[in-house]
Parts: C-alpha cells; structure tokens; sequence
C-alpha cells in the first residue's frame, strides 16, 4: 500500500547532521510515509548509516548532482511512491506533530502546505521564527513576486500531482539556491490552495555550510 506522504531528504557529506533530521521522521506520531534519500555521492558513512537503520521505509540512492540540490530533490521525487511530497534538508528537522498536523489539513482539501521554524545556529537553538515565513494573500502568484519568498523549504508539503504539473524543481544553473522559490511561483499558477499551518513545526539549521548563511543570501 502507498504511504500518503514521501519526504525527501538531498544530502553531501552530512553524516553526523543528517541522524537528527531522520531521528525526527521516525519520531513522528503519524507514520503513514516513506522517506528517500538522495546523496550526492559523498563517501563519508551515510550510506551505510541508512543501512543499519534497516527500516523498509528509508530508501537511499546516490547520484551525481554536479552542486545542482533540484536535480537530487527532482531523482526523490521520480522515485515516490506517495500521493503528497514533504522536503526536508539533511540539517533541518522536525517537530513529532508536523505530519499529524499535515495530515489533518490534507483532509480539509489543501493541497500546498507550509508552516515556520525555529532558527539553530551551530550548536545553539534559538526561539525564534525564522522571519520569512508568513501569510499569504491570494492571488498566491502576485503576492510571490511582490514580496517574494514566504516560508522555508523543509517546511513544505505539496501533492504530488500538483507539482509534476509545475514541472517540478527546475534544474538551471542560474537558479541554484533559488529554485525552490521559483518552483513555489509555479505552482501559485495552477492552484490557490496554499495553507500555513498552525505553530512552529521544525527547526532551520543556519551555518557556514548552509546556502542560508548571510553571505551567500
């Protein structure tokens, strides 16, 4: 039987951070998922990490992205079986309730789902929201290019039909850190059914190797 909800997780040499974003899919309270992997051939112990969970549900694949995170993300959505797709960034993590929760608006008819996180840096959690998570007001499209992107990556829960609509992540080299914020604008063309959920579901790694720190924002 096929899981409601595929998350996919793109990694490069993310061992050691990659245990907490995976402990935290496994901790969740609904267990209706499959989690993909997609590594980008890092050499570094997370293949066999995967292994020794030896859990059916975590798929693991390794390819050669050549730096390009769409086309990994892109590879985990080919391979789904699930009828919504979730993201989740090897360094990110969730709270236990974000898919229960999901699930529930799910039912309601939404079909794109998202909500805030908390900020860590490096070893550090901080409380706070991570600024750039917020309403949005119909129509969807409009408001995306006027004030551009709205909530995080790891954060978003989409139907997959939809997004095979939107043509997915596109893989340009000239998107490359923007491609999930294009694909949001894609998808704003074909349905208005955005919803942010309730609370702060996750927490948003920030650090030197995150395409979030401030230099390379």
């Amino acid at each position: 039987m096929k899981p409601l909800v595929t998350i996919i997780i793109p990694s490069y040499k993310r061992y050691k951070k990659i245990k907490k974003a995976i402990s935290s899919v496994k901790s969740q309270s609904f267990q209706d998922w499959e989690l993909i992997v997609v590594d980008n051939n890092s050499k570094d112990g997370t293949k066999e990490l995967i292994n020794s969970l030896n859990d059916e549900r975590i798929k693991f694949y390794e390819i050669k992205n050549k730096g390009f995170i769409s086309k990994s993300r892109n590879f985990g959505i080919e391979k789904s079986s699930g009828k919504y797709l979730a993201f989740l960034d090897s360094d990110d993590w969730w709270t236990p309730n974000k898919l229960k929760i999901t699930e529930q608006y799910i039912n309601k008819g939404y079909k794109f789902l998202y909500h805030d996180m908390y900020i860590s840096k490096k070893n550090n959690l901080i409380k706070t929201k991570t600024k750039y998570c917020r309403d949005i007001m119909k129509p969807i499209y409009n408001d995306f290019i006027e004030n551009g992107p709205a909530f995080p990556t790891s954060s978003v829960v989409v139907e997959k039909k939809l997004f095979n609509s939107a043509k997915n992540f596109d893989e340009s080299e000239d998107l490359i850190t923007w491609e999930d914020y294009d694909a949001w604008i894609k998808v704003s063309k074909l349905n208005q059914e955005f919803v942010k959920l309730p609370g702060i579901l996750g927490y948003i790694k920030i650090d030197d190797e995150n395409l979030l720190n401030p230099d390379k924002s």
